[in-house]
């Protein structure tokens, strides 16, 4: 009786063991068509929105340059269409095409955030452990803000290097990085020169993310009106509320950020060096 009773038991713990492998299984499967679903609509709307909107940027850009008394884009002096405007004409018409491209670039990031949310499976960054779902949530950004820029004429060199470890981020401070990497990368497009060189760095270490970003700015660009505005301010006391930074700076026409990010370091991993636990 007892070994019928041990064998029944076993049997049963199986047959759960079964239904739960099959359950699992099941649900992997739903959750596959579902990213597969979502990653056809993000292509989608890139295909039908995103390069007439890049497309007009380009023209709008060049037209801005050309107001400012800059180039064409092929060297030569920027007069088409200029004949016989006055200044305050020119100026009227920069404002206008400013306005036009602001419009268009943020038509551009909000499709793209859209894109990158469908594109985006969060609940992996629940239990990143490695750190590995959150770098690969960098790198998607990175390469799509590269797509990007180089569609507007842009010259981008981006970075992303692990130092020693990926940190195992949460949601919230995962949000927080990839967010302000999205706004550097829509600052580029709004403040940069158009056409010139950008250089983006991110550095994921063990306990802390480091964003730095390089680029020329464009020749109205001033001290007053520095890249970024509201945005920065924004993800300035994000960082600040989380123990990091975000500090920038524009000199002789050459724009500059730094970010960083600590990133708390579970208990279950051993301490850092030069950190030893309280």
């Amino acid at each position: 009786m007892v070994s019928l009773v041990l064998m029944l038991g076993c049997g049963l713990r199986w047959n759960q063991a079964v239904a739960g492998s099959r359950a699992e299984a099941e649900q992997a499967k739903a959750r596959l068509r579902e990213m597969e679903s979502r990653s056809h609509i993000a292509e989608a709307i890139h295909d039908a929105v995103t390069g007439d909107l890049s497309a007009a940027a380009f023209v709008a850009q060049r037209r801005i340059d050309a107001l400012s008394g800059g180039d064409d884009g092929d060297g030569s002096a920027s007069t088409d269409g200029d004949d016989g405007k006055n200044a305050d004409e020119r100026r009227d018409e920069l404002d206008k095409w400013t306005q036009v491209n602001d419009y268009i670039l943020s038509a551009l990031t909000n499709v793209h955030r859209v894109i990158d949310e469908l594109d985006m499976d969060v609940t992996v960054l629940e239990e990143d452990a490695d750190g590995k779902a959150f770098s690969d949530l960098l790198k998607a950004t990175m390469a799509g803000g590269d797509r990007r820029l180089r569609a507007l004429g842009f010259d981008i060199t981006s970075i992303l290097h692990v130092a020693g470890g990926a940190p195992s981020a949460s949601p919230s401070l995962a949000g927080i990085a990839n967010d302000l990497l999205r706004e550097t990368y829509a600052n580029i497009a709004r403040h940069a020169q158009s056409g010139s060189k950008a250089d983006l760095s991110v550095i994921l270490k063990p306990n802390a993310v480091e964003i730095t970003q390089i680029n020329q700015a464009r020749t109205t660009e001033t001290d007053r009106t520095q890249p970024g505005g509201h945005g920065l301010a924004y993800f300035s006391k994000q960082l600040e509320s989380h123990g990091g930074k975000l500090e920038t700076t524009l000199r002789d026409g050459e724009w500059t950020l730094f970010a960083y990010l600590p990133i708390p370091v579970p208990e279950t991993l051993p301490p850092l060096a030069g950190h030893p636990e309280s």
